[in-house]
């Protein structure tokens, strides 16, 4: 799989909330929560798109 590199910016209040879900999800890293977000998110948006 090929890998890009991206930088973003977000709000603090939805870093305090990624920040919240990564401590309550056992996460290591607040990058491994909004990734796994970003799929849960893909999965449900390619469910109501059957």
């Amino acid at each position: 799989m090929e890998k890009q590199s991206v930088v973003l910016r977000f709000p603090k209040t939805l870093l305090n909330r990624v920040d919240t879900y990564k401590e309550q999800k056992g996460f290591g890293t607040r990058t491994q929560a909004i990734f796994h977000l970003l799929q849960i998110m893909l999965e449900q948006s390619d469910n109501r798109d059957r």
